[in-house]
């Protein structure tokens, strides 16, 4: 919006134009114009892309573009295992087709510092047939297994419970203990899958007078605010690129949710995603039986078979 205000590009009409298809047309007129010269390419003398793997092969273009040749300095931060809204990309895929000079410059980082060794082997050992690792030059996008920085904790828990209340009743319970013994109430996160079980939590911690921020609850409650001492309650796909001491995902017995447009695959990175934002515990509960419980408990147990 700014750069089409600068160079005087006319914006896309609100009334033509509505939610998303409005911002997709915002970056495809800025496209447009930088690739007629109405926009000045190589406007920054450094430029760094963080989650990288989000961007579309436009964008990824576009901001290639941005650079000053002279100073050729750019930054791109890539893990195709959290791509949760980019394009799928293919073996033909290659920085170069975008503009990256990735050839010779490139370094893969294979050690996981934010995670416990049984944080991360959970987590992988769930989401491993969604996630396997693939080689190629430094040219191509590709997806790293993990490894250990060998930090030690407690095994990831999964609590069988008769219904979602009881779930919600759980989650009360046992953040209070945590914080009774010692956990900062912003050091611990909630993480959910559907609307009606941020509700229900919310409601909840309300009523029992424990402090909670539900972030991106509306429109009102976008600004995050970390420092604040007050459990973060979000769904997973904001949790991506934050990280919690503690987290708890109740409602695993939803999941893979049946009634968006995601498939199993893209639920199984979503989750992985969400466990992956524990430091020390994850915390996880269900009320039902389903492919993902069934998963988990297998995951579990060849963790826990290692620690015995």
């Amino acid at each position: 919006m700014d750069l089409l205000k600068k160079y005087n590009i006319p914006r896309p009409d609100s009334k033509e134009y509505q939610g998303e298809a409005y911002t997709n047309e915002l970056v495809q007129r800025v496209i447009t114009a930088v690739d007629a010269k109405k926009i000045p390419a190589g406007t920054y003398d450094a430029v760094m892309l963080d989650e990288g793997h989000d961007f579309k092969l436009e964008w990824l273009k576009l901001v290639a573009q941005m650079v000053n040749p002279e100073t050729n300095s750019l930054l791109v931060l890539y893990d195709d295992a959290q791509n949760l809204y980019g394009e799928k990309r293919t073996q033909k895929f290659s920085f170069k087709s975008v503009g990256i000079q990735a050839q010779g410059r490139t370094t893969i980082l294979k050690l996981n510092y934010r995670n416990t060794e049984q944080v991360l082997r959970v987590a992988y050992e769930f989401a491993k047939e969604v996630m396997q690792p693939t080689t190629g030059d430094d040219d191509q996008v590709v997806l790293v297994e993990p490894a250990s920085a060998g930090r030690q904790g407690p095994v990831p828990d999964l609590i069988k419970l008769p219904s979602f209340k009881h779930e919600v009743d759980y989650l009360a319970e046992r953040v209070q203990q945590l914080h009774e013994r010692g956990t900062a109430w912003n050091e611990i996160a909630i993480f959910y899958r559907s609307k009606f079980m941020g509700d229900r939590i919310y409601n909840h911690f309300q009523q029992a007078q424990i402090p909670i921020e539900w972030v991106n609850a509306n429109s009102d409650s976008r600004n995050y605010h970390p420092a604040e001492l007050s459990i973060k309650l979000m769904t997973m796909h904001s949790s991506k690129g934050l990280e919690f001491p503690v987290v708890l995902i109740p409602g695993i017995g939803y999941m893979p949710y049946q009634y968006g447009h995601g498939t199993s695959e893209e639920e199984a990175r979503l989750l992985y995603v969400g466990m992956t934002r524990a430091i020390e515990q994850l915390i996880m509960s269900c009320d039902r039986s389903s492919e993902f419980t069934s998963r988990l408990e297998i995951a579990l147990g060849k963790v826990v078979a290692k620690v015995v």
